[in-house]
């Protein structure tokens, strides 16, 4: 079945995933489902080669689409709004690291959980962002790279929780590598209008992240992706989406069944 958008799954990309069998027989699994492209979680991308990677996932018939930062920012303790100068001048410096990682390739770099946690004092916390975002993003424009910064509800962090929000943040970086991530589930929380939202950012949306309102798979839920695949034809939309969520019984078996519900909604 063809798509009229390219669609990614987001993934961890495991240690040992050259000869990790299972990983290959997702990435079969996947492959066989009609998707597109990964997008990769990674414990340390310090640890991998990106080349070697990308040969890995071509191999499969697969691209990579985008680097997710959540996995690196749990396991190295980052984060981007820090009160502490030294932890967000390390999570700056593993950032832009992501960045030359993909350098030269079409894929972006995902700041979700990166951003930081929930803070005490919201608006410190949203300032201290903004200054390591003025120096990730002039890396960003040097390398042709992609940023976007992923729009999470309040329970998880005080920083961009709306689209608005993370637009705003980007305001005064050109829209070619400083990008706003919606994601449905965060959405579902956040925005009283999901259409108004999106069509006011939609010059600086080029992913997109499909998750139900109980954060299963698209499908599982009461979100209505019919109407939501209905507004990104209206406006336009030409970028890519991307199936993240908590797993009900498998991978397999949950993305065959979220996409045999969604996918005839985005049939060409």
């Amino acid at each position: 079945m063809k798509l009229s958008l390219p669609l990614s799954l987001q993934t961890v990309l495991p240690d040992d995933y050259e000869s990790n069998e299972g990983f290959r027989s997702l990435l079969d699994h996947i492959h066989r489902l009609g998707l597109w492209g990964l997008e990769l979680n990674m414990s340390d991308p310090r640890h991998f080669d990106p080349i070697a990677v990308r040969s890995f996932l071509s191999g499969f018939g697969l691209e990579l689409s985008m680097v997710a930062t959540g996995l690196t920012a749990r396991r190295m303790g980052l984060s981007l709004s820090h009160p502490d100068d030294s932890v967000r001048s390390k999570s700056v410096e593993i950032c832009i690291h992501m960045i030359d990682w993909v350098a030269g390739t079409d894929a972006g770099i995902i700041i979700g959980f990166l951003k930081g946690g929930v803070a005490s004092d919201p608006f410190e916390a949203r300032s201290r962002f903004a200054r390591s975002l003025e120096s990730i993003l002039p890396r960003a424009a040097e390398k042709s790279v992609a940023v976007l910064v992923e729009a999470t509800n309040r329970y998880e962090s005080s920083v961009a929780n709306t689209v608005g929000q993370a637009a705003e943040l980007l305001s005064g970086f050109p829209a070619a590598f400083a990008q706003v991530l919606p994601d449905t589930f965060h959405m579902n929380i956040e925005e009283s209008d999901m259409g108004a939202a999106l069509r006011m950012a939609s010059d600086r949306i080029r992913s997109l992240h499909l998750s139900d309102n109980n954060r299963l798979f698209p499908g599982f839920g009461a979100i209505d992706f019919a109407a939501v695949f209905s507004l990104l034809r209206e406006i336009g939309y030409t970028g890519r989406l991307a199936i993240e969520g908590s797993i009900r019984t498998s991978v397999e078996e949950d993305l065959s069944e979220s996409l045999a519900l969604i996918a005839p909604m985005l049939q060409v």
